[in-house]
């Protein structure tokens, strides 16, 4: 089956490599990864595959563990989207090197192994390349499969090809999939329980920001937030939330005036919106970047990417936005993992496991609208509410933990098939 594949797969793209390597020449950036004209450096300890956004902002997280045990590991990552790429270069570049993943054809699969020579290869989320694994399998090259799933509809399509779906999975070392049945699922096509582990969803265990008292004082002074106030931080606000969250806010302040505001529009196009949204409610304005600050009731917008991640952690209290307009919600564990209980509304269709977990452990709660969230942020303040903060100790129990210490093993040249 695997013989078959390869045959296809090659003639596949001859027939369309004239088109697709016109594009690379044209200096199309994902074509020139995917064939390869753009070539990573190699050798490397770790070769990483998240083919798009969200694989690779659990690769950041997999790797951020992976540093402390390891912190000379040399790691590379691939993706297969443009998203993912902007993903990965924003959330590892620091600490790996990024690329678009070959096209599945054995000589382009082959060159980037020559190129790399990795000790391990790890695949996020059940990214089946036959090419990938083969070619892997055939070097004596580890192969780990991490935040594993299989969706029912998944599990339909694969079973039409059961042969050679098994015969690829039987190549790989070991298995951490994301529940049970994922487990069983997987055990259908003949991975055994010795090879598995079950670890849940590993996004849930994002290393946890450090939280300084220097660097948060920094933060808030920057900010013009004194040490007798609170700042709630507002992150990744979409048209229409800015107007609700500025007349919750006007309403708030009368009652704890030493509440301050950050402002975090999802888009920076957006920025003189919201100012004006502000500016309309009779509040005072400024932007981020600016130096100049006064101690008044002014909202601060934060006008550049990379830095709100690192200011909830200067936060006492967080809203993350998408959530009281109907857009489905944005990324709710940012906060969490800065240490900061968060606030979210009722539109969570794109975060629901991320909202489910948030209040199974009170790191923050669901508010109906703008009105109750002014309700709930006026209890928090007056210290009639409390919410649980994310610590270490609650990483060093899940079974993410065994992923990681695997793969640091294999790394180390100390892993073996299991």
């Amino acid at each position: 089956m695997i013989g078959v594949y390869r045959l296809v797969s090659a003639a596949a793209y001859l027939l369309a490599s004239p088109v697709l390597r016109a594009k690379a020449r044209r200096g199309d950036p994902v074509w020139r990864g995917r064939l390869l004209m753009d070539q990573p450096d190699g050798p490397v300890d770790l070769w990483i595959h998240a083919a798009s956004v969200g694989e690779a902002r659990m690769a950041a997280i997999l790797i951020g563990h992976l540093r402390r045990i390891e912190p000379s590991v040399r790691i590379h990552v691939t993706v297969m989207t443009p998203a993912g790429y902007g993903a990965a270069c924003e959330a590892v570049s620091s600490d790996a090197t990024v690329s678009y993943f070959p096209i599945d054809v054995n000589r382009y699969v082959t060159a980037l192994f020559t190129r790399l020579r990795p000790r391990a290869l790890v695949i996020a989320e059940t990214e089946i390349w036959p090419n990938l694994i083969t070619s892997a399998a055939q070097r004596h090259i580890p192969i780990v499969l991490v935040n594993g799933r299989m969706s029912t509809r998944a599990f339909g399509r694969y079973k039409i090809v059961r042969r050679l779906f098994s015969e690829l999975l039987s190549r790989y070392d070991r298995f951490f999939l994301k529940s049970e049945d994922d487990l069983q699922r997987f055990a259908y096509f003949g991975v055994s329980p010795d090879k598995a582990v079950i670890t849940g969803d590993m996004k849930f265990d994002a290393p946890l920001m450090q939280r300084s008292e220097g660097r948060r004082r920094e933060l808030r002074h920057r900010l013009g937030v004194g040490d007798d106030q609170s700042l709630l931080v507002a992150g990744s606000t979409r048209p229409g939330e800015e107007a609700l969250l500025v007349r919750m806010f006007d309403v708030l302040r009368r009652t704890h005036p030493h509440i301050r505001l950050l402002l975090a529009p999802r888009h920076l196009d957006r920025l003189a919106e919201a100012a004006q949204t502000v500016s309309a409610a009779g509040m005072k304005v400024r932007m981020y970047g600016s130096e100049e600050h006064s101690d008044g009731e002014e909202v601060v917008l934060l006008d550049r990417m990379g830095v709100l991640t690192e200011l909830y952690t200067a936060a006492d209290i967080a809203f993350v936005g998408g959530t009281l307009v109907e857009l489905g919600g944005h990324n709710l564990l940012e906060p969490v993992w800065a240490g900061t209980p968060v606030l979210y509304g009722p539109s969570i269709d794109n975060v629901t496991e991320a909202a489910a977990y948030i209040t199974r452990h009170n790191f923050g709660r669901q508010v109906t609208d703008a009105d109750e969230l002014g309700r709930v942020l006026d209890q928090y303040l007056a210290g009639q509410l409390e919410f649980a903060r994310k610590t270490e100790s609650d990483l060093e129990a899940s079974a993410t933990i065994a992923a990681v210490h695997y793969i640091a093993a294999l790394v180390k040249g100390a892993g073996v098939h299991a």
